[in-house]
């Protein structure tokens, strides 16, 4: 039997938001900039964050930043030797032998996870659907529809079992929590039955899908919270409840009139998709995910009350925490988030400007829209995480020093320090795709495979998909 160290002060499990995806990515850099890390930064605790010894499959920042500037001004948008480079990294996951020096991890989050994930993935099934969805290894023709599953399970089988210790191969989160007994654990989950189609192409869709094995989504949400609920009454859980999908930076509103805190219409950022949504409809949605956080809300005491933990359980109420932030939508300047120094950031969609150049001023460039969210206009900037664990901690009954979380997740944010300058020009060009797809003067044909030269549109459609509904 394991012998797991010192009882750990906190752990986290959930999807994206909890492991700190950024960008539609995954990286070592990025997971340890998550918002469970930065809570546990300031707190001085020690906390794990999974140290991927390279991307999972791809960093679409870096492939945004390595553009060809000259390609980009002639209305070229391919991604040169993109397969190639896929097709290397998962050949390097694939290698024998352990890819950590670690054994296990305090953040268990797995970008792209639905709810059943906490208690039904791990490394040996993880490993069954590497398998399954690339059976020639890096030689495998990677139909694009897996992409989004392939990446889920590389990435679930280095977090849950890092070293490749045969005594951990079917440890779940959910096991590993209840093994190594955390002070603290943090659940975020939920988001990817359907909620991040709405967001990420303007989609008015449902948010509780459910799946074709593991049932619908309540079904699901009732396993995880007794689950919970059953775990050692010492744990004390903080269960986070589901944004509000119309504060997102990638819902971009189409005007500047605003009718009872929304726009008329939006549409998409980073999306080829030609939807658009009314004021109207978005409301309705986060009507939606309101009753739903209330429903969550219910069944996690409920199920802590049947075991007479639920002194135990609090909430972080996400949706009440990106309302306040809402400042896209508002208009109202109150809601953007002050750093010090003058610089305030906001929800709407990253936006940079040039700085005078050397002698007359610092050169580079200089965010002067967004930054409380990444290149996908979804998931948070490193900023956007500091924020959120500085919102987190009082939940747990700890006061931050929060101007000096904001401070250091600003300095360490490559994306809000140095925005790319290529967003200049791709998301003009990705406008433009939208539009004639509307007008119907655009038709385009879904991609089947990966392939190299494959086009930047084609490429954010796929890697988007990780975190949308598989079932």
């Amino acid at each position: 039997m394991a012998d797991f160290g010192p009882r750990p002060k906190l752990m986290a499990i959930g999807d994206s938001l909890a492991q700190g995806c950024r960008s539609l990515s995954v990286t070592s850099g990025y997971c340890s900039q998550s918002w469970p890390a930065r809570m546990a930064q300031e707190l001085g605790w020690e906390f794990r964050s999974p140290d991927h010894p390279r991307p999972v499959l791809f960093d679409l920042e870096h492939e945004i930043r390595e553009l060809d500037l000259g390609d980009l001004v002639r209305a070229n948008f391919i991604v040169k030797q993109l397969l190639t480079r896929v097709r290397d990294n998962l050949g390097a996951w694939l290698a024998s032998g352990a890819a950590s020096a670690t054994a296990w991890f305090d953040n268990l989050a797995i970008s792209g996870a639905e709810v059943h994930d906490m208690y039904s993935r791990s490394a040996t099934s993880s490993t069954a659907d590497i398998a399954r969805l690339a059976p020639n290894g890096r030689d495998s023709d990677l139909n694009a529809k897996n992409v989004p599953d392939l990446h889920v399970a590389i990435n679930g089988r280095f977090v849950l079992n890092p070293m490749a210790n045969d005594e951990f191969a079917d440890f779940t989160p959910l096991e590993w929590v209840r093994r190594r007994r955390p002070e603290h654990l943090v659940v975020q989950i939920g988001h990817n039955h359907g909620l991040y189609d709405i967001g990420s192409n303007a989609v008015n869709g449902g948010i509780d899908g459910g799946h074709p094995v593991h049932g619908p989504y309540w079904d699901q949400w009732q396993r995880l919270v007794t689950e919970l609920a059953a775990l050692p009454a010492d744990i004390r859980v903080l269960l986070c409840l589901m944004p509000k999908i119309g504060a997102v930076g990638n819902l971009r509103p189409r005007g500047s009139e605003r009718f009872a805190g929304y726009a008329e219409t939006y549409e998409p950022v980073l999306s080829i998709e030609p939807g658009i949504l009314s004021g109207d409809q978005l409301r309705a949605i986060d009507a939606k995910i309101r009753e739903a956080n209330d429903r969550i809300r219910q069944m996690a005491t409920d199920a802590m009350t049947a075991t007479n933990t639920a002194n135990r359980l609090a909430f972080f109420d996400l949706d009440r925490t990106f309302e306040r932030f809402d400042f896209k939508n508002t208009l109202d300047a109150s809601r953007r988030i002050e750093v010090g120094g003058g610089i305030r950031l906001d929800n709407r969609y990253l936006d940079s400007a040039m700085n005078l150049p050397r002698p007359l001023g610092p050169g580079g460039r200089r965010v002067v829209a967004g930054g409380f969210q990444s290149a996908d206009g979804m998931h948070p900037s490193g900023f956007g995480y500091a924020t959120l664990a500085a919102e987190a901690m009082p939940m747990l009954g700890f006061q931050p020093d929060r101007d000096r979380v904001l401070r250091r997740g600003l300095e360490e944010d490559s994306l809000t320090r140095t925005p790319p300058v290529e967003l200049e020009f791709i998301l003009p060009a990705l406008a433009g795709i939208r539009s004639a797809r509307r007008l119907g003067g655009f038709a385009m044909a879904a991609r089947s495979t990966l392939a190299d030269g494959i086009d930047l549109s084609d490429a954010i459609a796929i890697f988007s998909g990780v975190f949308s509904r598989r079932g």
